[in-house]
């Protein structure tokens, strides 16, 4: 006799091939979800990362306004990689070069109704004032730390000790009270900072080859954990009584170098930078209001967040360039941190717009006054 065996298809025990696909499917389906969640999740700690030092930062700021009755200045470093003045030498005394309110070009400056479009921040007045990262030479102590801030934004110079002639004693130095020292107002050995110094051997451009970088550090910066630079934005108000304004301050209009036309209403007497409007929604909007935490703020304290990019009117200008070394690496950035096209970012100035909005999404921002 002979026997068959009936043929399916499953082997005793065993899954069909229709069903190991789907298996493997939901393995995979799985493994997207719990990756997604992954990354999203990193991506908050990321967030809250940023959102902390900032706020450190903020801290710092209010508890130096507390002891020196005043928010630290503005120093002139442009906002750059260290071509402006930052340090100046007057009277062979080497200061630290910050935006005065007593002078008119200054002030200009700080309420944006300048035409030479200069950054209203710093990335170096916060390593100066709250950390006191320069040299002994300037800030009276080497190292972190420093003496009493003026508010014209130098150091209480140092008080050379006293000699008299003693006589058979020889010569004496009399004890005498100098300014007061302090330590740092924040703590960059703190996880997700770092304090960043240029030492690299260099004058210091337009000091006239006076102020040289083999002697003093003039270069130093608080960045995030991407090591990208914290900036610190400093304004004033227009100087203008808003109950003389004729049908009040909705009416007011201003010119200012943040927005190609002019502006209306608390955003054109407040004066405050596009960027930390930006953090509130959009302000070129008509039905954007001007959130009251904004209307007495002075500063604010800006980081780039995860994606290291601020999407301000600088990177936009460097996005819209021709072909140039700076341009092309400000294109390589969005392009590697938001994940776009090169190609589009040179042809098309829709995408360009699309990608500084991306940009700024992510921003961490304190205001303070």
């Amino acid at each position: 006799m002979t026997h068959t065996e009936k043929q399916s298809g499953r082997r005793a025990g065993g899954f069909t091939l229709a069903e190991i696909i789907v298996s493997i499917f939901i393995i995979f389906l799985l493994m997207g979800i719990a990756l997604v969640s992954y990354r999203v999740a990193a991506n908050q700690a990321r967030i809250a990362s940023d959102r902390a030092l900032v706020n450190g930062l903020k801290i710092a700021v209010e508890d130096f306004k507390r002891e020196f009755g005043f928010i630290p200045p503005l120093v002139k470093d442009n906002g750059n990689t260290g071509q402006g003045s930052p340090l100046v030498e007057v009277e062979g005394l080497v200061i630290p070069n910050a935006f005065s309110p007593a002078i008119a070009v200054d002030i200009n400056v700080l309420r944006g109704e300048q035409s030479a479009r200069i950054p209203r921040y710093s990335t170096y007045s916060l390593a100066y004032y709250l950390i006191g990262a320069l040299e002994a030479e300037v800030d009276g102590i080497d190292g972190p730390g420093f003496v009493e801030v003026r508010r014209a934004g130098n150091f209480a110079p140092v008080v050379d000790p006293k000699t008299i002639d003693g006589g058979d004693r020889g010569t004496l130095e009399l004890a005498r009270r100098g300014p007061k020292k302090y330590e740092p107002f924040f703590d960059t050995n703190r996880g997700g900072v770092e304090l960043y110094t240029d030492i690299v051997n260099k004058y210091m451009p337009t000091s006239g080859n006076v102020i040289s970088r083999t002697r003093l550090i003039f270069r130093t910066e608080i960045r995030d954990r991407n090591s990208v630079p914290i900036r610190y934005y400093r304004w004033f108000a227009d100087n203008i009584d808003p109950t003389t304004i004729p049908g009040g301050i909705s009416e007011y209009t201003d010119d200012s170098i943040d927005f190609t036309d002019s502006v209306k209403g608390l955003i054109a007497y407040l004066n405050i930078p596009k960027v930390v409007l930006y953090g509130y929604g959009n302000p070129l909007d008509p039905l954007f209001e001007v959130p009251v935490e904004l209307r007495d703020a002075t500063y604010a304290i800006v980081a780039a967040g995860p994606n290291k990019l601020f999407g301000d009117d600088e990177e936009y200008a460097l996005l819209r360039g021709g072909a140039g070394p700076e341009s092309d690496a400000m294109k390589r950035k969005y392009a590697e941190y938001l994940g776009l096209s090169i190609t589009r970012l040179n042809n098309d100035d829709s995408y360009r717009q699309k990608a500084i909005e991306a940009a700024r999404e992510d921003n961490i921002i304190e205001v303070g006054s």
